[in-house]
């Protein structure tokens, strides 16, 4: 099969597409015949060797998550057939024609939801989920902000804030542009960063009061900036710092605040079984009531072209490799 390689750490030019053996699902595994692999910005640090790879690991096939119909199952596997339509989050191994995943982080697609979309829900969509429902602990009447709405996890959190029950919800993005399309998705208000402060947008829109949940994915001074919009009780969430440094231990807050560092791995490594409530998220995106925005589609051979399309931080929403 054809898959994409790294051999060492660096820039995009180490992804390499090479013919290798279609792996052979082992006992509690599921080997998936891939339709389309989500691009994710913790492929990237993998590549640069700054994301859960050691040169001791290599070679590695990026890819957290794909989707396609089942081609084998390993010993003990009873919950799926050959031929079904699944999605996969086994972290690694995405970037080829076939993937092998444990049957634990396996479920099924519906109908009415092609690859692309399926495979770009794991990682983005749970994430926003348990972020805002376990650390965000968002609640009906709730004031949530949303940092970097344009982005993979940002664009789905914007509609799920709204379903997890808020009153109102706020994001931000980095033009105009991209604020018209976030407005699309129904929130109450899109903030361009770069002509306004968001901190006094907040507040104004707040009646000074600020907001219970900020979801922040950015780093740096927005992080810390984020902490002085949030209301008496208030809770930041931080998913990551892609343009800036978080603290390692969260500041300690005072009137009831509270900042927490959330990771969907780390999540589903403890606790699998909670990879289940994907089957909430393909659900609603079958009935049109949670909208994935595929920006772009690359084929696999194009991989280089789309870390740096990701890379370059003009996109919006998810951007997926597709294998035919």
């Amino acid at each position: 099969m054809k898959a994409v390689r790294i051999h060492q750490f660096g820039s995009e030019d180490v992804l390499q597409l090479e013919e290798v053996p279609t792996p052979a699902p082992g006992a509690g595994e599921v080997l998936v015949k891939i339709e389309a692999a989500s691009l994710n910005r913790a492929d990237i640090g993998l590549r640069r060797g700054t994301y859960r790879g050691a040169p001791e690991d290599l070679p590695i096939i990026p890819g957290r998550e794909f989707a396609g119909p089942v081609a084998a199952l390993g010993s003990g596997v009873s919950d799926f057939q050959a031929g079904q339509r699944v999605v996969a989050y086994p972290g690694k191994g995405g970037y080829a024609e076939y993937g092998v995943s444990k049957a634990s982080l396996v479920r099924p697609v519906p109908d009415g939801v092609d690859s692309a979309l399926a495979a770009s829900l794991p990682t983005a969509g749970l994430t926003a989920w348990f972020a805002l429902k376990e650390d965000g602990k968002i609640d009906t009447g709730d004031q949530v902000l949303i940092q970097a709405g344009s982005s993979g996890v940002g664009h789905l959190a914007v509609q799920l804030a709204r379903h997890l029950g808020s009153a109102r919800v706020f994001t931000t993005a980095g033009n105009e542009a991209k604020c018209k399309r976030l407005r699309e998705l129904g929130p109450d208000e899109a903030i361009d960063y770069t002509l306004k402060d968001f901190r006094d947008e907040i507040r104004r829109l707040t009646g000074g009061r600020g907001v219970d949940v900020v979801l922040e994915m950015v780093g740096g001074d927005v992080y810390t900036k984020s902490l002085e919009v949030l209301a008496s009780g208030g809770r930041l969430v931080s998913i990551g710092g892609a343009a800036g440094p978080i603290p390692e231990k969260p500041p300690a807050l005072e009137e009831g605040r509270k900042a927490t560092r959330f990771s969907i791995t780390n999540y589903l490594n403890a606790r699998p079984e909670q990879f289940k409530p994907l089957d909430v998220l393909l659900d609603l995106a079958r009935q049109k009531k949670l909208k994935v925005v595929i920006d772009r589609t690359f084929p696999l051979a194009e991989v280089k072209a789309a870390q740096r399309y990701l890379e370059g931080r003009d996109h919006f929403g998810k951007v997926v490799l597709v294998m035919a």
